[in-house]
Parts: C-alpha cells; structure tokens; sequence
C-alpha cells in the first residue's frame, strides 16, 4: 500500500526500582552491591518478594520491607521507580508487630536440619534443643516435616529456603560447627532456653538421670539365693553366665503365646533390655559414676560425664556457650 508504513515489534521498556539491603542481607548479593543502593530493572508488575529472591536473597531471612518508607507485605506488586529497603531479622525499629513479614514465632523452637548439618544437629541437641536430622533426608521431606510439626528449617542452600513451603527457616552464614551453634542461638535469642544433657545426641530423645545404681552392679548386693523353679515360672540364674532362662515346659513365651498381643509377638520388634541392665557400660565406669549416670528414654544410650566434658566445655566456651 502506498504511503503505509510497516508497525514492528518492539519490547515494552523496562521499569527500575531503587533497592537496598542492610546488614548480613549483603551477603547474599554481588560485591558490588553491598552495602549500597542499586537499580534493579524488571518488567511488568512483579512482587516485591520476586524481585528479592530474583537477586538471592530468600524470603526466609526478610523481616521487614519499606517501599518508598512505608512496610508492605511480600505481595506488594511494585510498578517501578519506588525506593524499597530490605532488612533482615531483629533489626530494631518502633513499628508495630502486624508490620513484621516473619511469621509467628514458634512458641517452643524446634528444628529439623538439611543433611550438611550433622554436627550441628548433636551440638543443639547437647544443648536441649528439639532436632530432627538425618544424612539421608530429601528436599520434600524436609519441607514436609518443617511444615507439618511447625519446625524451623536450617539449611546453607538457598533454593530450599526460597521454596514457599517453607514459612520457619534460617540461612546460616557460618560454616564452622560451633559458630553455626552461636549463630542459631543469637538469631533465635535461645540462651535463656539451653538445658544441657536433656537430650540424647545420636537420636534426640529425651534423657534422663538414673537414679541408683541398678542391683546387678551393685558391689555390695547380696547375691540371690537358688531356688528350684515353680510351675510357670522362671529360674534364678547368674545375669552374666549367658544361660537362657528355662520356663516349664507348659507355657509358651510371650512371643509364642497367642493371648500375647500380636505387636508383642511381631518376631521383629526391638527387645527391650532386661529392667536395670546398662549393657555396654564398663564396670569402672559405674562405680566411678554410680550417682551421675543418665540414660536416653528412647535408644537407652547411657551417659556419664568423662573426660571429654571438660575438652567439650572448652570448645564451646569459645563461642560463648557455657554447659
């Protein structure tokens, strides 16, 4: 056609936002971006919480935005020119609670770890601290258990903390240990909380003193006397000797008997130690410890405070953790 002039496609210009992350927010940016403010070019409308995981910082560690000064929640869909400050968790302003973006705290902190955290998982468990960890937990199932038990998610990777599953989480910046220990317990202000050698280090169940020395350790005991096994009943026999224990030949054991419960009778149950036995504890050790012995309700893994307490009191004193 004469005269017509062709329309060619074009992209729509972009819209810029002034942003600026404070504090340890830094330290998931470039180097050229900390500590500074900086144009970030978008398009369309996108969420303000987009566009800060967009530059790696995830979700988990905001605590507070202002756009343009004013706070707004992660939906806030940002047009561009504002100005937006990003700060992280506990810093200090007089805004009132509705404003915070941190979900509510847990009133009882509990957490689950990624399966890089072994050895933090055995230090807050030392300390008291519920904590699920295993070195074989996938990704889902770490967010399922952080969400369904109302768990705080530890983890150094990023892309699992930016899953919007995840509502309690926590990057930890640390790489060593025990300064992962000092980092979770200032973020989370748990020193009021530590309660050492509650908790079982190999299991997380919860530990508890025993009370006296059971009788088969006891030095002093009297030995029992023999006695020639009643009907049904058990005969008296040395707990060390290996000799099974002979039944009369009438009753069946609980494992075989059929007014026995069929879990009880499941072949392939855990048998629980006989009543009083701390199988695995070395004499030495119990008339050494006899008043300062513990055990694990759950595993029955005993303890009883040898001579690595003092290297482990050391260490973690140089953290500023005293047990």
């Amino acid at each position: 056609m004469d005269g017509a002039v062709a329309s060619l496609p074009h992209a729509s210009p972009q819209s810029t936002c002034e942003f600026r992350f404070y504090e340890e927010l830094g330290d998931f940016l470039a180097p050229e971006r900390r500590k500074r403010s900086f144009l970030h070019a978008f398009d369309g409308t996108p969420s303000v919480k987009d566009r800060i995981e967009s530059l790696g910082v995830p979700h988990t560690e905001v605590d507070l935005i202002l756009v343009d000064g004013e706070p707004v929640p992660f939906s806030h869909r940002l047009n561009g020119g504002e100005r937006v400050a990003v700060y992280p968790m506990f810093e200090r302003f007089e805004l009132g609670q509705a404003n915070r973006l941190r979900p509510t705290p847990l009133r009882e902190p509990r957490f689950v770890l990624d399966v890089h955290l072994g050895r933090l998982a055995s230090y807050l468990r030392l300390l008291g601290f519920d904590t699920l960890y295993r070195n074989d937990y996938e990704d889902d199932e770490l967010l399922r258990i952080s969400r369904d038990q109302h768990r705080i998610l530890l983890s150094r990777d990023t892309g699992l903390l930016k899953r919007s599953a995840v509502t309690h989480g926590a990057f930890l910046h640390e790489t060593d240990p025990r300064r992962q220990l000092r980092e979770v317990l200032d973020r989370f202000q748990l020193d009021t909380r530590i309660a050492p050698f509650t908790r079982c280090a190999r299991c997380n169940g919860s530990v508890e003193a025993i009370g006296t020395m059971p009788d088969e350790h006891d030095p002093d005991r009297t030995p029992p006397e023999e006695r020639d096994p009643s009907p049904g009943g058990r005969e008296r026999r040395d707990p060390d000797t290996g000799e099974p224990e002979r039944r009369d030949p009438g009753r069946a054991p609980p494992e075989r008997d059929p007014g026995t419960p069929p879990a009880i009778r499941d072949p392939a149950r855990p048998k629980p130690e006989k009543h009083g036995r701390l199988s695995g504890v070395p004499s030495g050790v119990l008339a050494e410890h006899a008043g300062a012995l513990s055990r694990c309700a759950d595993c029955g893994q005993v303890y009883w405070p040898g001579s690595h307490l003092v290297r482990l009191q050391q260490r973690l004193a140089e953290v500023g953790v005293s047990i």
